[in-house]
């Protein structure tokens, strides 16, 4: 089997896992998380600290950045570099460079703060009371970091999906 067609069968099944679980994540997961309360905290502890979701993203983006990287360099090394100017090669880029941004919005932003909403969730937990004022307020300023993160890594990661769909047929 040609490295070319791995490479591929690689790129795209973590790819469509990576921007498949942020999409369903930023559009649907946390928004109805903040809306169920306690238990949403439950299920949210459920899929980042048991199921180590943020692992598995980690790896499926890692995945996908590396061959998608070594397809482009491919290219580029089989074209003397001229590919990468032509419409397929930027609109490529592009899509790179929204997966950039998506990945280091996720190692910046979103796994700390689901980091620190673990925390505050164990804590909690151990506590048995309801959250004081501060909590509560400290609780919905790391949701609502969350909440726009994950949004900006859906976006970014939306225009990759676009751009990788097409850019073959410019």
């Amino acid at each position: 089997m040609s490295t070319m067609i791995v490479l591929r069968f690689v790129h795209v099944l973590s790819g469509v896992f990576w921007a498949g679980s942020v999409l369903f994540i930023a559009g649907f997961l946390i928004p109805g998380l903040r809306a169920s309360g306690a238990a949403g905290g439950q299920v949210m502890q459920q899929v980042m600290g048991v199921r180590k979701y943020p692992a598995a993203a980690g790896i499926a983006a890692l995945l996908s950045i590396l061959s998608g990287g070594t397809m482009y360099w491919h290219n580029v090394h089989v074209s003397t570099a001229g590919w990468a100017g032509s419409p397929p090669g930027i609109t490529y880029g592009i899509g790179a460079l929204s997966a950039l941004v998506a990945v280091t919005v996720f190692i910046t932003v979103i796994r700390p703060t689901g980091d620190k909403l673990l925390e505050f969730a164990r804590a909690a937990q151990s506590g048995g009371g309801p959250p004081s004022p501060e909590q509560a307020a400290m609780l919905n300023g790391l949701q609502t970091r969350m909440a726009g993160a994950s949004r900006l890594g859906a976006v970014c990661l939306a225009i990759t999906v676009v751009a990788m769909s097409i850019a073959r047929y410019l």
